[in-house]
């Protein structure tokens, strides 16, 4: 028996759940609890004086931070081209390659990676329009008034009948009207299944490969079974064609499926010619689609099999009704075969000659390029041969000529009885990126007339992968290229190269804002497309380029802050300039002046009355390592005019947080089983900077303070920086032990200890925790009180405080819950506790409103009830398994007077923040949702797609805002 998995490619998803070492069977405690309780210890009457530190705890926690240290014996222990492709005369159709622009006139389509089409005008030298699509931008085409966008990797997130999220993952094609370049009209979309390998566009049919996996595994038997049916990979490939004839009322024309998994086309105007590898075989099957049909008739033909596999689609092409195909096999021989196939009859595909280039044995093919009637080949294992090859004879190929050189060449472009390589220098242990010159007018004995290599010691070029952004023009050759130095970074740089029949002579370059993708000459000036701009070069003087101007195409806004009027202040990085700008737009499309900071990692961003609060982190290599903060005070009491007030430099090395493992030696007893064993916990995230009142706080880690608490030396601390006086910044120690979390509420600084007691007799670890308060303005510490989990959350205008605690399970596993309470100078009084889906449930809250969201695993959930005072509305019913997504309501008292529940299903999601009731989630990372709990039962408010993945939400008067990076910014109206 098997048992079958079927994915796309597209959807493949990473979730890891770390809830615990795997080897971690936990013990059951030795005493149960009361009935209709789950959770274990910390439950306490309502009212009742906390201890302060020092005094016996009255509350505790499970400790997440000593799991997985226990004592345990060996009793039980668990085990830890077109132009190429054909050349014989058959073309009645004209055959278009996909792109990622295409130019008609003065105008460029541009297909961005970030922000779906663009069309940029390069007379005026602005773009024109931004048309968004959805999924991952492959493939181009220009039709007249029409423009044809391909996509992968799309999802469609939808909400079924039942309010569960659904997500189908594939393939789209946008088709837009672009008359009015300005105005881009939508004439719809179609989708179709499957990871789209490739497509072409033949006279009016478009054409779309696609592929997916199917892994088979076989079930556990104790019975003997074959090694080679352990594990094996199969897969589907097919073809469809589209008329865009009609695009108004585009369908598909025709589909065909054959078996494996295609990942390289090439194509003529009569046939698509699909390679699928078979590991296993060590060997490609090529199969014959005809595609001759000018209305879109499509049919599998003939497959051939070749020995070995195809690195890329220049291994393949068809001329003159021969089939020629370069491939290289296994590592354990090693060799490099051309192998002929007569394709006068497509259906049987008949062999007709096939041979070894026995000098590359153990050599990788790397460039290859057909040129009529011979090949041009380069191998590479210590020394770079290129081969010229004969087929004038497909049934006898000849190897005429070898050359040996140092590096390799990844690209040829064949000009005539010329060859302009792109490759690799490897001389002297690096990597640099490099362009050679061949003649080829004696194939017996070609030459190397001359190379040039640039770039640091290791550097490389986009077009090693996509070799359309190797650009050849007829005076010159534009060469992307990137690399990393220790004096200015990373860097993108476009390389000008002069050549004729003999010499290259590298020349000046330009330096960009991400790697060019596309080169191009027009009206006197070079263009080079990156993601992110479209830079327009002189290079009248080609040893001295210059960027004369940068049209923007995409940007990364990192952050937002709203501001008052309607405006937001949006936050943007850029990473290879090593910089920083905001800037402040409103719905109206104005746009403010813009303000140049010299950072590239803002990470904190605050509105302290009309002053935008950047916090920055950063790092210095020389004379040594060293990383420090950096606040920037921008004031936007004219939106349209922000000015840069003051930059002030924090030495205090930024805080990290998230995921550690630690080692504990475990051994107890003449049984156990000495030695190392690693365990996970999750350190809540405190926010690395916020504000309390009038002052800035950062938390860092350092070896010299102003002030400490709880000892006279520390590692961890915090900058203290008054806004009011910016000159005047302390520095705070705290001492051992230092607190856990170290977070604010918008006027007092909170911190959060925690304190591990000794182990029960169950072996289960429980701790205490305390919280204090820390006056920002003096720095005085209240009494550190007994409290039952880390502080989350105050209600503002009360003393309520919202805490996230952590209890076990009767099966010894985590669970956490949320409290509510009143602290007092010496007491803290619980008030409330609600149990939350899981250990490591998302948590947000505003007001006196906490949403949140957690999976929950097993459909007959192990939820405990609430163990204090119950509100009455937290149903430990049977659950499917899903996101739980919840919402809760805190009444003056302190009570959770409204605490609403809706399994959301399986879909990823991620919990952004909440404001007044409402829930913002990021579903799939492909979409934004909004639920309203204001509503019984919660109400679904809106669902979109977006660009980018968004990962956090600032909230406005009437606009929530979503940055997405390089996607762009996305918003709620509230």
């Amino acid at each position: 028996m098997k048992r079958m998995l079927s994915f796309s490619l597209t959807t493949i998803a990473l979730l890891v759940l770390l809830s615990g070492c795997p080897w971690f069977k936990p013990p059951v405690p030795p005493v149960d609890p009361v009935e209709g309780e789950e959770v274990i210890e910390g439950e306490l009457p309502a009212e009742g004086e906390s201890p302060e530190e020092g005094e016996a705890p009255l509350f505790t926690s499970a400790d997440p931070a000593q799991r997985g240290v226990y004592d345990e014996t060996l009793d039980g222990v668990p085990t830890p081209d077109a132009g190429e492709e054909n050349e014989g005369g058959k073309e009645s159709r004209e055959l278009v390659e996909p792109d990622v622009i295409r130019r008609a006139g003065n105008l460029l389509y541009i297909l961005n990676q970030h922000r779906g089409l663009i069309i940029a005008d390069l007379d005026g030298q602005r773009t024109l329009s931004q048309t968004p699509t959805f999924g991952y931008p492959r493939d181009l085409y220009l039709v007249g008034n029409k423009a044809y966008v391909l996509v992968s990797y799309a999802q469609d997130v939808r909400l079924d009948e039942k309010g569960r999220y659904q997500v189908s993952y594939g393939s789209r094609l946008y088709v837009f009207d672009v008359t009015d370049p300005e105005a881009v009209v939508s004439l719809g979309s179609s989708r179709f299944e499957g990871d789209l390998i490739d497509s072409r566009l033949v006279g009016s049919i478009l054409y779309a490969v696609c592929s997916n996996y199917t892994w088979y595994y076989p079930e556990e038997t104790d019975e003997p079974i074959e090694t080679a049916s352990v594990e094996k990979s199969y897969g589907d490939t097919w073809a469809i064609s589209l008329d865009t004839a009609r695009p108004g009322a585009m369908s598909q024309v025709a589909k065909v499926k054959f078996q494996g998994y295609g990942n390289l086309i090439q194509a003529t105007s009569e046939a698509i010619f699909c390679a699928t590898s078979d590991w296993y075989s060590d060997s490609t099957a090529i199969t014959y689609v005809d595609i001759s049909d000018p209305r879109g008739a499509i049919a599998v033909r003939g497959t051939a099999v070749v020995p070995g596999h195809l690195a890329d689609r220049f291994k393949m092409d068809a001329w003159e009704d021969v089939l020629r195909v370069v491939s290289n096999t296994g590592w354990n021989d090693r060799k490099t075969l051309i192998t002929t196939w007569d394709l006068k009859d497509p259906d049987t595909f008949a062999q007709l000659g096939s041979t070894e280039l026995e000098s590359a044995a153990g050599d990788t093919t790397y460039a290859t390029r057909f040129d009529g009637a011979r090949a041009y080949i380069v191998t590479y294992l210590t020394v770079d041969p290129l081969y010229v090859v004969d087929l004038s004879d497909p049934a006898n190929p000849q190897v005429l000529g070898e050359l040996k050189i140092p590096g390799w060449s990844t690209h040829i472009e064949p000009r005539g009885d010329r060859l302009i390589a792109l490759g690799v220098d490897d001389e002297g242990g690096g990597r640099r990126v490099m362009v050679s010159l061949f003649d080829v007018s004696d194939p017996g004995a070609p030459q190397r007339l001359d190379y040039t290599s640039f770039g640091d010691n290791w550097s490389w070029s986009t077009a090693y992968e996509d070799v359309k952004a190797f650009t050849v023009l007829d005076n010159a050759i534009l060469v992307p290229f990137s690399g990393w130095n220790y004096g200015s970074g990373g860097y993108d740089r476009l390389q000008f190269i002069s050549y004729n029949r003999d010499r290259l002579q590298a020349q000046g370059y330009v330096d960009l804002r991400g790697s060019a993708l596309r080169a191009l000459q027009y009206g006197g000036y070079h263009f080079a497309v990156t993601q992110e701009q479209l830079a327009v070069i002189d290079a009248s003087d080609p040893n001295t380029p210059r960027i004369t101007n940068s049209i923007t195409l995409a940007e990364n806004i990192a952050d937002v802050v709203p501001l008052k009027d309607g405006w937001a202040l949006e936050i943007i990085c850029r990473y290879d300039s090593a910089d920083s700008s905001v800037r402040a737009v409103n719905a109206a499309g104005e746009t403010g002046q813009e303000v140049l900071l010299k950072t590239s990692s803002i990470t904190e961003s605050f509105l302290w009355n009309d002053t935008a609060v950047l916090v920055a982190s950063g790092y210095d290599y020389y004379p040594e390592y060293n990383s420090f903060y950096r606040v920037y005070l921008v004031n936007v009491s004219d939106p349209l005019s922000p000015v840069l007030e003051k930059e002030i430099l924090v030495k205090l090395q930024p805080w990290y947080y998230g995921w550690w493992m630690g080692y504990d030696m475990v051994a107890s007893g003449k049984q156990a089983r000495p030695g190392y064993y690693p365990y996970y916990y999750y350190y809540d995230p405190s926010p690395t900077a916020f504000l309390a009142g009038d002052y800035l706080v950062m938390r860092g880690s350092g070896d010299r303070f102003d002030r400490y608490l709880g000892a006279s030396s520390a590692y961890q601390g915090l900058a203290v920086l008054n806004l009011n006086d910016p000159d005047n910044m302390t520095y705070l120690g705290l001492g051992d032990p230092a607190p856990e979390r170290v977070s604010g509420d918008g006027k007092q600084i909170y911190l959060t200890y925690r304190k591990t007691l000794a182990t029960s007799s169950g072996n289960a670890y429980r701790c205490a925790y305390y919280l204090s308060t820390l006056d920002p303005a003096t720095l005085d510490e209240s009494a550190r009180v007994n409290v039952p989990g880390i502080f989350q959350h105050r209600v503002p205008g009360t003393d309520i405080l919202l805490l996230k605690d952590t209890q076990y399970l009767r099966d010894g596993n985590l669970k956490e819950l949320l409290r509510s309470g009143i602290l007092s100078e010496n007491k803290f009084s619980l008030q409330d506790s609600v149990n939350l889906p899981s250990y490591g449930t998302q948590l947000a809250l505003s007001d006196n409103f906490a949403g949140y969201v957690g999976y929950i695993y097993s459909e007959n959930s192990d939820v405990p009830r609430d163990t204090l005072l119950s509100s009455g509305n937290d149903k430990a019913a049977e659950e499917a398994r899903g996101y739980m997504l919840g919402g809760i309501f805190v009444n003056a008292k302190g009570g959770f007077k409204s605490h609403e529940r809706k399994n959301v299903g399986d879909v990823w999601c991620n919990l952004l923040g909440v404001r007044k009731g409402s829930v913002f989630l990021s579903v799939s990372g492909a979409a934004a949702s909004q639920w309203n709990f204001n509503e019984h039962p919660p109400e679904h408010v809106t669902l979109f797609p977006v660009m980018g993945y968004p990962s956090k939400l600032r909230v406005g008067k009437d606009t929530a805002y979503l940055p997405l990076g390089y996607g762009g910014l996305a918003s709620f109206p509230l």
